[in-house]
């Protein structure tokens, strides 16, 4: 009987990209996957540690799998056990931790510490595994590291410096995942825009993985402003396979918020960038995140932050109440917010925000999409999402999973639109 693992993921898409590359790699050494929650010999908790909220959920989802399968090899891999490396000692619900340069090879550590419970994997492979995705689009990890050392995150000590994969490593990997099916795929990384091969910058890199012929859409995580904003602005307005949505992180319309929190801009360069791009970019798809609550944000610099948000054409927030994070500097700052205060904001925001996807995806009524094939239901209709990142619903019949289709938009709910599969003109 081959021996068991689940994985559990918390927080963003590089973690998801990482945990697709590790779970790979338990496969090709012989274990079967099976969903978190079900009883396994091995059970990875891939944590976050963003936030102290973050470090939490990872050390809660570990006590989770102890209570379902008390014999279950508990491993905490990633961020938290970068961060938390005191703690560890005395958690009885964690019975392993990994950091992030030996998280890769978890199935060889195994096999060393216990040879004759975990087998070894093969020697040699004779290709390189396909991560393992638990969505139809594939998360390519590009980069890593950050060292912006913004007051609140503690990314650059879980992390460290920025480091890039060699172009063509990238370019190996997409070729697999595209003769795997995929027709999607999503770059990610800490700190996106500062990859790095070389003379080969986010642009180049693009530009080399679009000559893919199979590959038919490249969509961007989140990406910084002040590293290749506008140079990826100009190259999407005219890319035939680069996604038009792009996720800009504000944290704060306020600016000196913004430099408490010490981010390299202000509050007008921002703008002038969203100026630009949607001028650049008809329809362009455009998210962010937004702080409230950071040490010292008086009233007034969450209206300027309300009014920012509002002036500016979003169709996605994220919106996230501040989180103390020991380590970090703004932790010790002086202002610290009340949690209702947070919250009254939080709220706020989210009501301006859900307003400005449903406007979005109302301008999109009567117009022809482009959508990745994500669900299919039992009656043949099927979800998905569009290129300017649209959940989408769509009628019709013969989906396929992974499947690219051309749909007319009918109508739109709450941010979301329900289209069919024909052209707009035959309506």
């Amino acid at each position: 009987m081959k021996p068991t693992v689940s994985f559990k993921t918390l927080g963003c898409r590089l973690n998801q990209a990482e945990t697709a590359a590790i779970t790979a790699c338990f496969t090709m050494a012989g274990y079967d996957t099976l969903p978190f929650g079900t009883p396994c010999d091995i059970t990875i908790i891939h944590g976050c540690a963003i936030t102290g909220k973050a470090e939490h959920s990872s050390l809660y989802a570990a006590r989770q799998a102890k209570r379902i399968h008390p014999d279950t090899l508990v491993i905490l891999a990633g961020c938290p056990a970068e961060t938390l490396k005191e703690t560890f000692p005395g958690n009885t619900s964690v019975d392993l931790t990994i950091g992030q340069t030996k998280k890769f090879y978890i199935p060889e550590m195994l096999h060393r510490l216990h040879p004759e419970r975990y087998p070894a994997p093969p020697a040699s492979h004779p290709a390189q595994p396909i991560p393992q995705f638990d969505t139809q689009r594939a998360l390519i990890k590009v980069q890593d590291g950050c060292d912006f050392h913004c007051a609140y995150c503690i990314v650059p000590s879980a992390r460290g410096s920025p480091i890039s994969r060699p172009l063509s490593e990238i370019q190996e990997e997409i070729k697999r995942v595209v003769d795997a099916g995929f027709s999607e795929i999503i770059l990610t990384g800490a700190n996106l825009g500062r990859y790095q091969d070389g003379a080969c910058h986010l642009v180049d890199l693009i530009q080399n993985i679009e000559a893919i012929p199979a590959l038919k859409r490249i969509r961007l995580s989140s990406i910084e402003i002040t590293t290749t904003e506008r140079s990826i602005i100009d190259h999407m307005a005219t890319s035939p396979k680069l996604c038009h949505f792009l996720h800009i992180p504000l944290q704060s319309g306020d600016d000196q918020i913004l430099a408490a929190m010490g981010r390299r801009y202000d509050s007008a360069t921002y703008r002038a960038t969203i100026d630009y791009a949607v001028n650049r970019i008809p329809d362009l798809g455009l998210g962010t995140d937004i702080i409230v609550g950071f040490p010292g944000e008086a009233e007034q610099a969450f209206n300027n932050t309300v009014a920012l948000v509002s002036a500016l054409p979003f169709s996605n927030l994220h919106i996230f109440p501040y989180s103390r994070r020991s380590g970090t500097r703004a932790d010790t700052m002086a202002g610290q917010i009340p949690e209702s205060k947070k919250q009254e904001r939080l709220q706020a925001l989210t009501l301006i925000g859900e307003t400005k996807r449903a406007i979005y995806a109302e301008s999109f009524i009567g117009k022809e999409v482009e959508v990745l094939i994500e669900r299919i239901e039992a009656a043949g209709n099927a979800h998905g999402w569009t290129g300017q990142y649209i959940q989408a619903h769509l009628s019709g019949s013969g989906f396929q999973p992974r499947q690219i289709v051309t749909a007319c938009v009918t109508s739109a709910t709450a941010g979301s639109i329900e289209a069919t599969v024909k052209s707009c003109d035959d309506r």
